[in-house]
């Protein structure tokens, strides 16, 4: 459940991390989308199932004559910056590969380890998420009322952020709250009568259906008239 402020100690429990490797064999789809890719400079992003085959990726692009100048794990909160022209993502699912298309600029080829095929983040399915985008901020515009969405999990909270965020909200004369909780989704934001929600969590979340309108911090300034900032 959402709450409208964060406990004043942080949480000490200890978390502990095992590592799920995958032992599918990724060179059947990576070959196939090795056939795809154009660009000279490669980037490799891969979930954490999939680190430990990394090398074996790498290995055969730079015998194909390709360049790997990045190889790492998709973090979906993160923006890419590695000096790549274009990506391989070795995972299933199509989020992390998205997330990295829109932030990046870049194509992104998708190799599929558990079906052994390749595939590519189509210009369709960016543009449908540039139209929601500018749905999202049309309906936010009249804004007055804001909450804050501030994520508890680890490597998503941004306290800090998020009350960067309030201060610039209140400089230009409209109302903000911090909501902090584990769970940001539609069901926990209702009841709050806010206008719009800004997120500060992962990037993705306001791809969700939510009732009011849910916009990235990059967005704000787009909708305070200081898109600058």
């Amino acid at each position: 459940m959402l709450k409208c402020k964060l406990q004043n100690e942080k949480c000490k429990m200890k978390i502990l991390f095992i590592p799920c490797r995958s032992n599918k064999d990724i060179m059947p789809a990576v070959k196939k989308a090795a056939k795809k890719i154009e660009a000279q400079q490669i980037g490799i992003i891969t979930t954490s199932q999939h680190l430990h085959q990394l090398e074996e990726a790498k290995s055969f692009l730079e015998e194909k004559g390709k360049t790997v100048v990045f190889s790492g794990q998709a973090i979906g909160c993160e923006k890419i910056s590695s000096g790549a022209d274009a990506f391989l993502y070795i995972g299933s699912g199509r989020f992390h590969p998205l997330n990295i298309a829109i932030r990046s600029g870049k194509p992104v080829i998708l190799a599929n380890p558990y079906s052994s095929e390749a595939d590519e983040i189509s210009r369709q399915e960016i543009t449908l998420l540039e139209k929601r985008k500018k749905s999202r901020l049309m309906r936010a515009a009249a804004a007055q009322t804001f909450g804050i969405l501030v994520s508890t999990k680890p490597g998503q909270e941004n306290m800090a952020l998020a009350s960067e965020l309030r201060e610039k909200i209140n400089a230009n004369g409209k109302s903000a709250f911090l909501l902090a909780g584990n769970e940001i989704n539609p069901r926990n934001l209702l009841g709050f009568e806010m206008d719009t929600f800004v997120n500060t969590a992962c990037p993705r979340i306001v791809e969700d259906e939510f009732e009011k309108p849910v916009i990235n911090p990059d967005e704000l300034g787009i909708i305070l008239g200081t898109p600058d900032d």
